[in-house]
């Protein structure tokens, strides 16, 4: 077998003659002197063991041989040329696929203005997004499914970095013609005996988790039903009075007919989200996430 890297420093010389019809023509269309592309054609014929053109006083026409060669070698070689620049590009971050893990809503806030700017600043790289619960998608980046996660809170995973970025004001999404949706702010224990829905995946076992936490107390557990849909469903839910739910500043940007949004009084009841990637990522588009993160956030450190 012919030596591939050897092959591919000359075979431009081949399609010049071919192009050309000319060992003279090609060199005079590349300022090449014409004994370097004989020399580099005689070269390849040699490794290739067939004569790739018939040489006469006229030009030079490639041989049966040579022109099924040059055919196939010119498809391979563009599509290694390409190749090389699809690369070039990954590793500069100017293309490529960037695997995120959510928790919240992207209607609007933090995230959804983080992305938005990703996107804005490097169209050429696919955003591709998975919404689950804080532990599947921190699970995802250690197992290097996701590139990054946006988590609830600061989990701790071996082989991983977390820092803080954002938090918003958790909310309490009632029906408009319930008796709380008048209120500026209410309690949370004001709604204990109320049924909370949540959904099944996504943030739902997290709200869930933090409805039993704050509400549980001697024989009593508040009523909790999982509901296997999505973030707008639930909502339309608790519009026709299936239960209660809660949620975050960022589920705003999006008008629900029929819910109404009240603030929690406590303020404390803030949610705190985090950034989670691998500390050994190779993938030159998560590090733009990162430092983009650090250009709008100046406590960030990288």
């Amino acid at each position: 077998m012919p030596d591939l890297a050897f092959d591919l420093r000359h075979l431009k010389y081949a399609m010049l003659v071919a192009e050309h019809g000319s060992f003279r023509r090609a060199a005079d269309a590349t300022n090449i002197p014409q004994s370097t592309i004989t020399r580099r054609i005689q070269l390849l014929e040699a490794q290739l063991g067939v004569a790739l053109f018939e040489r006469s006083r006229t030009g030079a026409r490639p041989t049966y041989s040579g022109e099924r060669f040059i055919r196939e070698a010119t498809f391979g070689a563009e599509h290694l040329s390409r190749a090389v620049t699809d690369l070039r590009h990954v590793r500069s971050a100017h293309s490529g696929i960037l695997r995120v893990g959510i928790v919240g809503s992207l209607a609007s806030g933090f995230l959804a203005d983080l992305l938005n700017r990703f996107h804005r600043k490097h169209k050429t790289i696919d955003v591709v997004v998975e919404e689950s619960s804080s532990q599947s998608i921190a699970a995802g980046v250690s197992q290097g499914r996701l590139d990054v996660a946006f988590v609830c809170g600061s989990p701790r995973l071996a082989g991983c970095q977390i820092r803080p970025l954002w938090r918003e004001r958790i909310l309490l999404a009632v029906p408009a013609t319930h008796a709380l949706a008048s209120n500026e702010s209410v309690n949370l224990e004001d709604a204990r005996n109320e049924v909370f829905i949540v959904r099944a995946q996504g943030s739902g076992p997290e709200i869930e988790d933090y409805l039993v936490r704050q509400l549980s107390g001697p024989s009593f557990r508040p009523r909790i039903v999982a509901h296997n849909v999505g973030a707008e469903n639930l909502l339309n839910m608790v519009a026709r009075g299936f239960g209660l739910t809660l949620s975050s500043e960022s589920a705003l940007g999006t008008s629900y007919s029929g819910v109404s949004f009240v603030h929690l009084s406590n303020s404390q009841e803030l949610v705190e989200f985090s950034i989670l990637w691998r500390t050994t990522t190779e993938n030159p588009a998560m590090r733009a996430l990162l430092q983009l993160c650090a250009d709008g956030t100046p406590s960030f450190v990288l």
